[in-house]
């Protein structure tokens, strides 16, 4: 039986083998596709060719697909050529395929495939001395278009560009003298797609011309309807229907660009800005004058020009004038007698004048050498409401605002939608690129855009010791408007440095991050239940702490966990100890408390007396009445310190020279203040009932975390305590 079973498998394998040497053209042509839809490109293009080479590829769809892999992922010249040569000669390929083809690999098609064009010139191009030329002229044109978007020297761009539209209009009339006009029955869709683009921007003359010829032929179907659209509308654009009002707008209209062109010749911009300044000003009065003596400029009264002229000067106008401008032009495009386009520009110039976010996305905030999009409201549907007005999509506009990607500028967008990155070089912070979210949320990567600028900060104006650099948050540093760079999310590169400093919203401090060197400084892990303690020192300082040290901030951490109900943060707990003899500081910010090597001498001299669970205590609370208080209820906790602690604050609140209110939790701002937060309110507080003032507490901490209480909301909240404290004190 075994014997069978190995010959009945041996006969198999042969029959299998047999099989796969000679797969027929349905299961190539299978294989191919699955492996399409399974991504393996590389594998499909295997089977296309073994189909290829067994049978011959006849059907259009999978030599088509044998093309494109070809060109896509297994790069062969000639192969693509062959493949496309037996493309032109089905019957379903024409010169649109050909065309776009050519284009996807940046040829021009008659440059590309010379002698594939003539197999399909009879479905395309039927006079290829007119494709020749035009292909010329079209190249010429898209040179001068690629030449504006790429060049700072705007004056050479136009320049250029009028000298290849003159040479354009040339050889076109010439072209169409010694051929006839270009239709679809003589030159084929392409030739009259590039000839119609070519007279679409020449004098008005020559295109309402051309637009009686290409009316004339579309009337017989022998003309592309979407081409004749482009071309009455660009003729209704250079058409003057008022040519007093043309007379009077057109001398303000070059004024008013010639001053801004100055903006680009190198010139002081103060000086420039005058001279702007100046021109707008005369302008808006013979505005005015022209508007009184003709009336309101509409495109069936005055004309495209006049209405487009008009508009310039008015978005040039101070805003009270723009406003009555816009609401006259706004009345006249309810019934499509005003251009979409200028309404769209005057619109958000309107709102930007209102510290309202604009609707279209026309205008940008170039402050700081760094220019970015003012804000836009419902940014998810802005190209629909651009597209409503005639306007291109937002990211063919960006080149005009010399913008590299869509991004809202800094000084516009909440802190925390942005982050910074900062290095230091020498005895200089390096702070530079911002990355900003970007507006299609639809389809947003996770990638943050990044926008070049940067800014210098001297380390100087920080302190600095043993090599740390704590950065202070109090400042103007722009964008971060009154220094709250605290807000921001920060990326630091530097290798040679740990990097402390936390990303929430707490503007009660003002230190923001420490930069340790990590050749100078050690970290000392401690675990928790809560979370991780980071430990910084000295690696010169052989100073051995004993563990109740470090247990001290660990046990004080978990206990103000254990009564507010959260940890704060899953982030390390950093503790950074500055060995700088000067430094005698001590703060608390989120995440991270720093002190000078003093402190810890002060834990020794007096550990019941006990400067941690206070620091500790700061992770919830700002310099308010409370943390004190539960700072004394953590020493009572662990059994020593209470009262001796208690009694300090007893001495101190009678040495006081005046009675304060304890009920002030602004940030301590002088002795006084101290006194009153620091001791008095503890001491009094402990005479009252502690469930009391611990529900009190806990309510006051649940309803306002992560906000600044002020004084008033204080008060509110804990009416109860300050008529004890009244009474009592």
């Amino acid at each position: 039986m075994k014997k069978i079973l190995i010959i009945c498998s041996v006969h198999l394998l042969f029959a299998v083998t047999a099989s796969a040497q000679t797969p027929t053209y349905k299961e190539l042509s299978a294989t191919a596709y699955n492996l399409i839809k399974e991504q393996d490109y590389i594998g499909a293009h295997k089977a296309f060719h073994t189909m290829d080479s067994l049978y011959g590829i006849s059907d259009f769809e999978a030599l088509y697909y044998y093309y494109a892999l070809s060109h896509d992922f297994v790069p062969d010249r000639e192969l693509e050529k062959a493949l496309m040569f037996r493309l032109a000669q089905n019957k379903c390929c024409d010169m649109r395929y050909l065309d776009d083809w050519a284009r996807s690999q940046q040829a021009d098609t008659l440059d590309y495939w010379n002698d594939i064009v003539a197999i399909v010139a009879p479905r395309g191009y039927q006079d290829t001395v007119y494709q020749n030329r035009l292909l010329a002229m079209n190249r010429a044109n898209n040179a001068a278009w690629q030449m504006q978007h790429g060049s700072n020297n705007q004056d050479s761009v136009r320049d250029a560009m009028r000298m290849v539209n003159s040479a354009n209009l040339s050889e076109l009339k010439q072209l169409i003298a010694e051929r006839g006009f270009p239709t679809y029955s003589k030159v084929g869709y392409y030739c009259v797609k590039y000839a119609s683009a070519i007279a679409l921007y020449q004098p008005s003359e020559f295109l309402h011309w051309y637009l009686k010829q290409a009316k004339a032929a579309a009337d017989s179907n022998d003309y592309d309807p979407e081409w004749l659209g482009h071309l009455i509308k660009r003729d209704r654009q250079v058409s003057i229907y008022d040519t007093v009002f043309y007379t009077g707008i057109e001398p303000l209209f070059q004024a008013d660009q010639e001053a801004r062109h100055l903006l680009n010749k190198g010139l002081d911009e103060d000086s420039v800005l005058r001279v702007i300044h100046e021109v707008d000003s005369v302008n808006l009065i013979a505005l005015k004058q022209l508007i009184a003596d003709c009336g309101f400029p509409t495109l069936s009264r005055s004309g495209y020009k006049c209405c487009d002229y008009a508009a310039l000067i008015a978005q040039h106008s101070p805003p009270e004038y723009l406003h009555w401008f816009l609401e006259q032009a706004q009345a006249a495009a309810d019934s499509g007698d005003f251009i979409p386009s200028w309404i769209a520009y005057m619109t958000d110039r309107d709102l930007t004048h209102q510290d309202k976010p604009q609707l279209y996305g026309t205008q940008g905030v170039p402050l700081d050498g760094l220019t970015g999009m003012a804000l836009i409201d419902d940014v998810e549907h802005l190209n629909e409401r651009r597209r409503s007005m005639d306007l291109e999509p937002i990211e063919d506009y960006l080149p005009y605002m010399d913008m590299p990607d869509f991004y809202f500028h800094p000084s516009l967008v909440d802190y925390r939608q942005y982050s910074l990155n900062l290095r230091i070089e020498g005895d200089t912070l390096r702070v530079s690129g911002f990355y900003l979210i970007p507006y299609d949320t639809t389809t947003y990567s996770g990638q943050p855009i990044k926008v070049d600028t940067a800014y210098s900060l001297p380390l100087a104006d920080y302190r600095m010791a043993d090599g740390a650099i704590v950065l202070r948050r109090e400042g103007d540093w722009y964008p971060h408007r009154n220094g709250e760079l605290l807000t921001a999310q920060v990326h630091i590169k530097a290798d040679d440095y740990y990097i402390l400093g936390g990303t929430e919203w707490l503007p009660s401090f003002d230190l923001h991050l420490v930069l340790l060197p990590k050749d100078k400084y050690a970290c000392k892990v401690v675990e928790s239940p809560t979370r991780p303690f980071h430990f910084y020192r000295l690696a010169s300082d052989t100073t051995q702490y004993p563990d109740a040290y470090y247990r001290e901030f660990v046990d004080s951490y978990n206990f103000y966990c254990s009564f507010f109900g959260d940890s704060l943060s899953s982030k390390p707990m950093n503790i950074v100890e500055i060995g700088d003899p000067q430094f005698v500081m001590c703060q608390s910010l989120r995440d991270m408390i720093i002190l000078g090597h003093y402190f810890y001498d002060v834990y020794t001299m007096i550990p019941d007396f006990s400067w941690i669970p206070h620091e500790v205590a700061h992770q919830w609370w700002g310099n308010g009445i409370f943390f004190e208080y539960r700072k004394l209820q953590f020493l009572k906790s662990r059994g020593r310190g209470y009262e001796e602690q208690l009694e300090y604050y007893k001495a101190m609140m009678e040495r006081a020279e005046k009675s304060l209110p304890i009920a002030d939790i602004r940030s301590v701002e002088s002795q006084d203040e101290s006194i009153a937060i620091y001791h008095a309110a503890p001491y009094r507080l402990s005479l009252m009932d502690m469930a009391t003032v611990n529900t009190a507490l806990q309510h006051l901490y649940n309803k306002h975390k992560y906000t600044i209480v002020g004084r008033d909301t204080f008060l509110q909240e804990c009416q109860s305590l300050r008529l004890w404290l009244f009474y009592n004190s």
